[in-house]
């Protein structure tokens, strides 16, 4: 009876630890569906944002002064960019899928880039265009990230000012031409109105540049 009431204990607890081991897989599967979901969720709002800058440019060629204040322009392409960051901190920054969206997000910004140098060569605008190239690999850049909270920091304190980050890693051909069109040569990379900077530009310098700029 002893011998028996041991095993039907060890039998209750193997399968009381299978159940957690299933439980813990379920659980895996449905969070990695949502995460997921998420990401295609961001896509179809990345395609709206990336059809509204195409009639942007229709709306520049025809008029091109009218519409830089209008809700046609995409507010929204930063705070994409901060979903994006937060799924990254999620999936993790060599993710597959949020390498995708990370490249379309990349075309979206080009376009929005294209737009407002385009306004401001045509209407005399004032906004402080900066490009920033980095990597997420520290071994090949170990102030990408610092670089990075100075120019959101930046971005904070000046509404004329809208940042475009291209992940040099990414490889693409439009990353491998900006980077040859503005001759950069090291990440951090910090473009303002096409004055290269390839170096790290500490808080005070950004400002004195930006604030020369306005």
């Amino acid at each position: 009876m002893v011998k028996r009431e041991i095993k039907g204990r060890y039998l209750i607890a193997f399968l009381l630890t299978a159940s957690v081991f299933v439980l813990g897989i379920f659980l895996g599967i449905i969070i990695s569906d949502f995460k997921t979901s998420k990401i295609y969720g961001y896509e179809r709002d990345l395609m709206t944002n990336f059809l509204t800058q195409d009639l942007e440019s229709d709306l520049l060629i025809s008029h091109p002064c009218d519409f830089v204040n209008s809700s046609f322009v995409s507010q929204e392409l930063f705070g994409v960019g901060d979903r994006l960051s937060a799924l990254e901190k999620d999936l993790g920054k060599t993710n597959e899928q949020v390498l995708s969206l990370k490249k379309y997000y990349m075309v979206l910004q080009v376009k929005d880039y294209l737009f407002f140098k385009n306004f401001n060569e045509k209407c005399s605008g004032k906004f402080i265009l900066n490009l920033f190239f980095y990597s997420n690999d520290h071994k090949i850049c170990e102030k990408c990230e610092d670089q990075g909270f100075v120019l959101s920091y930046a971005r904070a304190k000046n509404d004329k000012l809208r940042t475009y980050s291209f992940d040099v890693d990414l490889d693409t051909p439009i990353i491998k031409y900006l980077m040859s069109r503005y001759n950069v040569t090291a990440v951090p990379a910090v473009i303002f109105n096409d004055k290269v900077y390839n170096e790290f530009i500490n808080t005070q310098k950004a400002e004195k540049i930006i604030e020369d700029l306005k």
